[in-house]
């Protein structure tokens, strides 16, 4: 397991799944909003929330980090995502499924995440973030789709905690 903390460590730094998650490694943080799971053949993330809304941003946070890093990407557009699911798991799925699509079909990378009205059957919200500008951005993964495999939202005594596996 790989916890995602504040400290971002150089490129250098070795170890797990061919030095993909290098830019990820840090102390373990009680208040970290995620953390990244190692898996056979795919890549998984636990996210972390008081409320429902934190952790399907939190959720969107950890995808986004995956790609690339987000300190790297500035704010400047704001792109609409929602999103309709027959229960709270499977909204979550489409939640990062259309963030993954905005990814992908419009050339965007995150910077952050906003869920403005979330139900039991639909979401909607904000990600900020700019299209991909190779002289300055590095990306870490090519994600090619969420997965239900080991999907998991439960509500804790502390909070809410999302698992989510994705296709590399």
């Amino acid at each position: 397991m790989i916890t995602i903390g504040l400290k971002v460590l150089p490129p250098s730094v070795s170890g797990c799944r061919g030095n993909y998650f290098a830019a990820f490694l840090s102390a373990h943080d009680a208040m970290s909003r995620f953390r990244i799971l190692e898996h056979t053949a795919d890549v998984g993330f636990e996210a972390f929330g008081s409320t429902l809304p934190e952790v399907f941003e939190n959720a969107a946070r950890a995808m986004a980090h995956l790609i690339a890093d987000p300190a790297t990407v500035r704010p400047v557009e704001e792109i609409q995502i929602e999103v309709q699911g027959t229960d709270p798991p499977d909204l979550l799925v489409n939640w990062l499924s259309e963030i993954l699509y905005q990814h992908d079909a419009e050339r965007c990378l995150f910077h952050d995440f906003r869920v403005e009205i979330l139900d039991d059957h639909a979401a909607s919200g904000v990600a900020w973030g700019e299209k991909i500008d190779p002289a300055r951005h590095r990306t870490n993964l090519m994600v090619k789709a969420i997965t239900y495999h080991q999907l998991g939202l439960q509500q804790t005594a502390g909070g809410w905690r999302a698992q989510v596996y994705v296709d590399i």
